[in-house]
């Protein structure tokens, strides 16, 4: 059904995108041609009109006509005869003459069409001593009409009678015709192409979509196995998108891992102290609690791990609480040279047979850090520091700054870590020596909590070390100016 969905959804939007670049397509083809047609149109008409114009000004300014001797019957004829240039331009054009009063008095014709020569044009005829053009739609075709007044030889201001000139526009409205035609046929075809390409550019483009939506639904059935391959080279929106992606599944895949592994070996570290609890409980039960010294033991021993499983408790609560630190809410500025010797009397008073030195190479330094935070920071490097110093009861605590970081260095002269092993102090429930860990009561959080703490406040924290020579733990955090912030 998920299946069927998708590829109905993915056909949609192919549809959509192959119907939308064809529009575009052909859109841009049609408005592109129709401006073609309109120019060549206008220009055609342009040039028929100059025609028009010459051979009324002619004719309007010929002798016969301005003499006044309208009513000849032959009146066209003296006027060709007289003016042979006038014959010659009529060419399939239709040539009135009009006394002053409107009414035709000769008509000469030069077409090959019957119903232009047969048709009455007198009733486009009105009387103006201006020349006037039309150009109306006869019977589906574009005609010409112009007409102009002919004035008295003696005096240019008396209009006699009137000039009409038709034509018929026959070579245009055949072009403009032809050139329709060829632009509906070539409009089919510009359709079949634009929706060819449309197609094929929607298929390339929606390629890696489909990949992409292939490589959800598979993360969606089998899980974090599989990647989206980026096979295109171009750096475009799509191709982002699909790293984008793949580094989102990394993340959700390690998160996810982490998860497990913490819930496992939460569940393994809870497992044994309840198990020793159980026996001890069964062992009162059966016979134990009538033997005073069994009794003492078993109580003892279950209000030990008891005390141990608080104490993990506590520090998976405040691993949680470090995820979670925000980087907007409840900062403050911290003196880090004030909490560092805090810290340091603090473990002096509790220890007093170990040697605590301070090397503050910078004074006056400020971090952007809750002060419980930066305190738990100390509090967790220098109790595993104590822990694991054995007969080396020394530690020495450096705070310096390097450009705009604050470092903060805890170092311990006892067991030390093996390189194989430094990588790995910071990961949750990891301890180098589990049964000397659980003997000192270690769960193997602290410095997961510390890593998580200083990773909040956008800081670093490493570890280095050497194998019976002890172990540096060296925390990182930007520094702030105290003044620049008032």
């Amino acid at each position: 059904m998920t299946t069927s969905n998708f590829s109905l959804k993915s056909r949609s939007l192919k549809f959509k995108w192959t119907f939308g670049a064809s529009a575009a397509i052909f859109l841009t083809f049609f408005l592109f041609s129709y401006a073609i047609y309109q120019g060549i149109g206008q220009m055609l008409l342009n040039e028929e009109e100059q025609k028009v114009d010459s051979l009324l000004a002619e004719t309007t300014a010929n002798e016969v006509l301005k003499s006044g001797n309208l009513d000849n019957a032959n009146l066209l004829k003296e006027v060709f005869d007289k003016s042979p240039s006038i014959s010659r331009k009529i060419q399939d054009q239709v040539i009135a003459i009009y006394n002053e009063e409107g009414v035709q008095l000769d008509k000469y014709y030069l077409t090959s069409s019957e119903q232009t020569a047969n048709n009455d044009f007198s009733k486009y005829f009105r009387p103006s001593n201006e020349r006037i053009t039309s150009k109306p739609t006869i019977n589906g075709d574009k005609m010409l009409i112009s007409q102009g007044p002919i004035t008295s030889i003696s005096d240019n201001s008396t209009v006699i009678g009137y000039v009409q000139i038709i034509n018929p526009l026959t070579s245009y409205n055949k072009i403009m015709g032809k050139l329709l035609v060829t632009m509906f046929i070539l409009g089919a075809v510009a359709l079949f192409i634009s929706g060819m390409l449309g197609y094929l550019l929607a298929q390339n483009f929606l390629s890696p979509l489909t990949k992409l939506a292939k490589g959800m639904n598979d993360v969606r059935n089998n899980g974090f196995q599989k990647r989206i391959e980026t096979t295109s080279k171009s750096r475009d929106e799509i191709s982002e998108l699909t790293v984008i992606f793949n580094d989102m599944m990394t993340r959700i895949e390690t998160s996810f891992e982490q998860q497990k592994q913490f819930v496992e070996d939460a569940s393994h570290e809870l497992r044994t102290p309840v198990q020793i609890m159980e026996g001890h409980l069964k062992l009162l039960n059966r016979w134990g609690k009538s033997d005073p010294e069994v009794l003492d033991e078993s109580l003892n021993a279950s209000l030990t791990e008891l005390e141990r499983m608080k104490r993990l408790v506590q520090e998976m609560l405040d691993l949680s609480r470090a995820e979670q630190v925000s980087q907007t809410k409840e900062l403050q500025i911290v003196s880090v040279n004030d909490v560092v010797e805090q810290v340091k009397r603090n473990f002096e008073v509790m220890y007093e047979d170990f040697t605590f030195t301070l090397d503050e190479k910078d004074d006056n330094l400020h971090a952007m850090i809750q002060h419980n935070h930066l305190e738990q920071l100390l509090i967790i490097i220098m109790d595993n520091a104590v822990k694991y110093s054995d007969g080396a009861k020394e530690v020495n605590m450096m705070v310096f700054k390097e450009k705009d970081k604050i470092n903060i260095s805890i170092r311990d002269h006892g067991v030390g870590i093996s390189a194989d092993e430094i990588d790995k102090v910071f990961n949750r429930f990891y301890r180098v020596d589990k049964a000397r860990s659980r003997e000192k009561g270690g769960n193997g959080l602290g410095l997961a909590i510390a890593k998580q703490l200083v990773q909040g406040y956008l800081g670093t924290i490493h570890a280095e070390s050497e194998e019976d020579k002890g172990t540096k733990i060296t925390i990182t955090l930007p520094a702030i100016d105290k003044e620049e912030k008032k």
